[in-house]
């Protein structure tokens, strides 16, 4: 269970990426984060450690978080959360370079995509921007980032549960969100009893464009919480 959101639209990279960050970008795309407590860690092949993961599975094993590098070990769980341990925003990273390094696009292969205003914003964050967090680690995967870039677009968003429908906007390397149409009303929603709005999950950040991790402008959707007797 749980929601998806789809995605149209791409953010314009200028100046465009060049070969190795094309490569790196993808690869480490391909990895579910929670296997890994080192932010810049990508395993030499990351879709062999995916297939790993799931005949390890089938044999009742989990890839649990080491120090450093995720091992293999039997009864441990490292997916009970959906908060990775190495500082990124979610375990999946749906979005790529294109093979010509000029935007940054959804994958639409993927099922239950979400957190894409933070995804994003890390990404620039960290691998984009001047002056962009990797390039002050010193790692030798990074030598030929140029961390000169600059990203402008505009994505739209639907949320597939209640049909919320919003605009990711990054201008100059800055995220920011806009509302278009709000949520449609839950099933559950005629035979409850409203108890107030739900919390963010995440909390907010400013940025120069607008709040990353604040409500969206909508008005909130409250929790749900069942009337005995009903």
């Amino acid at each position: 269970m749980g929601f998806s959101t789809r995605y149209l639209g791409r953010l314009d990279i200028t100046p465009r990426l060049n070969d190795a960050e094309i490569e790196w970008l993808v690869a480490y795309a391909e990895v579910d984060r929670r296997h890994l407590t080192d932010p810049y860690e990508v395993p030499m092949n990351p879709r062999a450690l995916r297939t790993e993961e799931y005949r390890q599975a089938q044999q009742g094993a989990s890839l649990a978080r080491g120090p450093g590098r995720g091992t293999w070990v039997e009864g441990v769980d490292p997916f009970t959360t959906l908060t990775p341990v190495d500082g990124s925003p979610y375990p999946h990273l749906d979005w790529t370079p294109c093979p010509e390094g000029c935007c940054l696009g959804w994958d639409a292969r993927t099922e239950k995509s979400r957190m894409a205003e933070d995804w994003l914003q890390y990404l620039i964050d960290q691998f984009f921007r001047p002056g962009a967090v990797a390039g002050l680690s010193g790692r030798p995967d990074f030598d030929r980032f140029t961390f000169d870039h600059v990203l402008n677009g505009t994505i739209a968003a639907e949320r597939d549960d209640t049909r919320e429908l919003w605009l990711i906007r990054c201008v100059d390397n800055e995220i920011s969100t806009e509302m278009l149409v709000g949520s449609d009303p839950l099933p559950w929603d005629g035979v409850a009893r409203l108890t107030g709005p739900i919390p963010s999950r995440r909390p907010a950040r400013a940025s120069r464009t607008g709040v990353i991790g604040a409500p969206r402008s909508t008005p909130a959707r409250s929790r749900a919480v069942a009337v005995p007797g009903r």
